[in-house]
């Protein structure tokens, strides 16, 4: 029998999703509750509020995603391990055959949860580090003692052999760390990716950006990286197309919110769907209508921009910052631009 490694099956997989424009993966928030208090986080209020979704619902919700043939789900919060009822919600996912990957921030895992991962047989952790040393972490978090914790807990997971992905979000507090933090998840043996891309929240409050580095900054540290590019690469989870909503999202992938609203993603919060009255194949074809009925106004410039091929700027960008998807963000073309420079001048047919 033939055999191909997880990541080239689950490539394929969503390669065949988006033909057939089928979702193969979910990101599902289970709540907004965090022990935490970044600065950077676009999450709209840290607390789980009583109209987050109940245990039952979640698992109404696992059982239309299964039956939709969703294959992976990605659990994420605010920071899950405040929610009580993982357990049930973790074992009745895998029960149903789909893959579970989870976010975490490490710093309430417990012997118990660890035991749960390897029940469950966890695809991915995903664990997020903001600094690598404490007085950098705290200055992000805003909670003392939160890196001793998120240390034990990375240490843990790093003991089970699960499989651990530590992802760093790069900011104006942080960015002298990156290559500490790069070390610092090698030392545990788990791969390491970095973001310098922070949005405003969900609610459009657009404070976040104070903490977003410059243009020049973030192409330094790309510089920077690019003799470790293969054990640390830029976090990329969407394949830019040539149309509006150049994301997968409505494609092959949506997000739900705690409070049960299907929406393109996390960070574009749109149609906001109403699972709690409706279902997740109706939600499916709203999603696809809002990205396939999108149309770019006169302000929209991409198409003939230069350095397209080198900007990060997604449509839910603009839409977050200024409530218009056609708008070039100048942040944004700025790096674009400097990021064409640095790979032409790396490149080794380059003029001498």
């Amino acid at each position: 029998m033939k055999q191909i490694e997880a990541d080239t099956f689950l490539a394929e997989l969503s390669s065949k999703a988006r033909l057939r424009r089928r979702p193969e993966s979910v990101t599902f928030e289970l709540t907004y509750g965090c022990n935490l208090r970044c600065v950077h986080c676009f999450n709209p209020t840290h607390r789980a509020l009583p109209q987050e979704l109940g245990t039952s619902e979640v698992l109404r919700l696992v059982d239309q995603l299964a039956a939709f043939g969703v294959l992976t789900i990605t659990f994420t919060g605010g920071e899950l391990g405040t929610r009580p009822d993982l357990g049930e919600i973790f074992r009745y996912t895998q029960r149903l055959g789909l893959l579970i990957r989870l976010l975490t921030n490490a710093t309430r895992v417990t012997p118990e949860f660890v035991a749960l991962l390897e029940a469950v047989h966890v695809e991915q952790v995903c664990v997020s580090i903001y600094g690598a040393t404490a007085s950098t972490y705290e200055q992000m978090t805003a909670v003392p003692g939160s890196y001793a914790a998120f240390h034990h807990g990375l240490t843990m997971l790093a003991q089970a052999n699960l499989p651990v992905v530590v992802r760093m979000p790069v900011t104006t507090i942080n960015h002298h760390d990156v290559q500490a933090c790069r070390i610092l998840a090698e030392n545990f043996g788990q791969k390491f990716q970095y973001c310098s891309d922070i949005t405003p929240m969900v609610t459009g409050n657009v404070a976040p950006l104070e903490y977003r580095l410059s243009p020049a900054r973030k192409s330094d540290i790309d510089q920077d990286m690019l003799s470790n590019w293969g054990a640390a690469p830029i976090e990329d989870t969407c394949h830019p197309t040539d149309e509006f909503i150049e994301c997968d999202c409505g494609h092959t992938r949506f997000a739900i919110t705690p409070y049960g609203e299907m929406n393109l993603c996390t960070a574009f919060p749109i149609p906001r769907y109403d699972l709690r009255n409706g279902t997740v194949s109706e939600g499916w074809e709203l999603l696809k209508r809002t990205v396939d009925e999108a149309r770019p106004n006169n302000r929209y410039d991409c198409a003939s921009c230069a350095v397209r091929s080198y900007c990060r700027q997604g449509r839910n960008d603009a839409w977050l910052e200024t409530g218009d998807m056609s708008v070039c963000l100048p942040h944004y073309k700025q790096w674009a631009e400097l990021e064409h420079r640095t790979h032409a001048l790396l490149h080794p047919q380059r003029p001498g």
